[in-house]
Parts: C-alpha cells; structure tokens; sequence
C-alpha cells in the first residue's frame, strides 16, 4: 500500500468525521431539508459531468422504479432521518449510532437473502445491539428527556434506510458502476428533496453568511462527491479489510471533532455504547 493511498485514506477518514459537526452547525443557519437538499444537489452537480462521460450511463435510469427506490432509500430517507435526528442529539453519537449499519444489513442478509452470519458475526450482531441499548438506555435513565430519545429512534432509521439501500444495490443493481450508482441516487432523490423542502420549509430561508456558504461546500463538494469517489478507488486499491475497519474510526473522529469543536461532553452510556458498536461492527466484519 503506498503513501498516496494511505494519504487518501486518512483524509477521507478524517473529513468525513468531520462533516458531522458541520451538519449540525448547519441548523443555526437553515431548516434541516434545506440544508440536505442544498447538499445533495451540489453533490449531485458536482458528481454529473463524470458520470455522463461513463460510458454505461442511460438518461431512462433516472425514470426506472428501481433507481427510485434507492434514490428515496439512500438520500432522501437517510438524510432527512439523520438531520431531524440532530436536532435532539449531538454530532458525535449521531454518528455512532448510524454506523451500526454494517451490523443491521448482516442481520438483514441473513434473514431477507439467506446469507448465513457465522458464530462470530452473531457475536457482533450481539454487541451491535448491547451498543445501543447502552446508549438509549443511559439517555432513558439519567437524561430523561424524551426528545433526545426521539432523536436517536430517527438516526436508527437512517441506519436501517442505509442498510435496506445495501440489500437493495446487492439485490437490483449487482454489477453495477459504483460511481453511477452513486449518481442516480443523488440526482433522484435531490428532486424529491427539493419538492419536500419547498413545500415543508420554503427551502430558500437560509441565513446565509460566509460559515453557512462553507457547510454547504464542504458537504456536498468535499464529503458526499468527492469522499464517496475517494472512497469507491481505495476499495479497488487496497485490501478490502482495510477499508471495512478503517471506517469504524470515522464516528470516532466524529467524536472527537463534537468534543473539540462543539465542546459536547461524552456520557458513559456513549463510551459504552460506541465499544460495544466498534465490536460488533469488527466482528460481523471479519471473515
């Protein structure tokens, strides 16, 4: 593995980590929709001209019922789950408990394709569910506040809209460009967005300063278009193994980028809770 490799590895990590304190700086400025609609679309726009030069690229994919679906699944579902999510909860555990998807799509390979998880991924399956009974349960206990528990119940359904877009893409677009797929889905689901912000929202209430302009950019340039490229090279580059586990550092760096900058302070539950998430994630992982 060379150095510009590990570089990219390592940038992806630590932006993607990142992005998460920026999404939710994000609602000081806008309302959730809009700022997820202003950022897929710039994603999107971004991502179009490459995947207009791809040589497989058809104009009638974006009418097709499966392309739809994984438009509504992975962008327009997940987004607005994990956005109205951080109103009541911090940037660092939102991003812990969506990573628990890994976890979920095994669940959900071995009960909805019959791919059967060994002892050990049962295993994670296990402590995926320890982790987040950990986290719901201490906010249960010693918060009390309903709200924080209501943000959390949305970032577990982002997680499992993220999970049913893997057995979706793993069931109807087997094969498929990556990158492609990548843009369908932002180009679907950005229309519904916009629709749903507009009518929801008015979409261009926004205060926009010179720190809302850079969320956005970073956002949707930085972390959806480019990280998600980076990312789908590195798979083919380097060990597939070294990517799986390196992903379990970005909620960790989101953790610490939430407590640099965001000055949010960690509850047992959370450090509990994330553990037992990393775990499970490793286990259901490893071969």
């Amino acid at each position: 593995m060379n150095l510009v490799n590990i570089l990219l590895l390592a940038f992806v990590i630590l932006t993607w980590g990142y992005s998460w304190v920026l999404m939710k700086q994000s609602l000081d400025y806008m309302q959730p929709i809009t700022f997820v609609a202003l950022r897929i679309a710039l994603g999107g726009l971004v991502i179009l001209p490459f995947i207009l030069r791809n040589k497989d690229f058809k104009p009638s994919n974006f009418l097709k019922k499966n392309y739809i679906i994984l438009g509504l699944l992975q962008t327009v579902a997940m987004f607005v789950f994990i956005i109205y999510g951080m109103k009541f909860v911090s940037a660092g555990k939102t991003a812990v408990v969506l990573y628990t998807m890994p976890i979920w799509t095994s669940f959900m390979l071995h009960f909805i394709l019959r791919e059967r998880l060994s002892r050990g991924q049962w295993l994670g399956v296990f402590f995926g569910f320890m982790g987040i009974l950990s986290i719901l349960g201490w906010d249960t206990l010693v918060h009390q506040n309903i709200y924080i528990v209501f943000g959390e119940f949305l970032i577990l359904l982002a997680a499992f809209a993220w999970s049913f877009s893997n057995i979706w893409i793993r069931t109807r677009h087997k094969g498929e460009s990556p990158t492609l797929l990548n843009g369908y889905q932002q180009l679907i689901g950005v229309v519904f967005l916009i629709i749903l912000a507009i009518t929801t929202e008015g979409m261009f209430e926004v205060n926009w300063t010179y720190y809302s302009v850079y969320i956005v950019l970073f956002t949707g340039i930085i972390a959806s278009a480019i990280n998600f490229s980076a990312w789908f090279y590195l798979i083919n580059k380097i060990d597939i193994n070294i990517t799986t586990y390196s992903s379990l550092l970005v909620p960790v760096v989101g953790l610490l980028f939430d407590w640099y900058i965001l000055e949010t302070n960690f509850d047992y539950g959370l450090i509990a809770g994330g553990i037992f998430i990393i775990l499970g994630i490793y286990k259901i992982s490893k071969k």
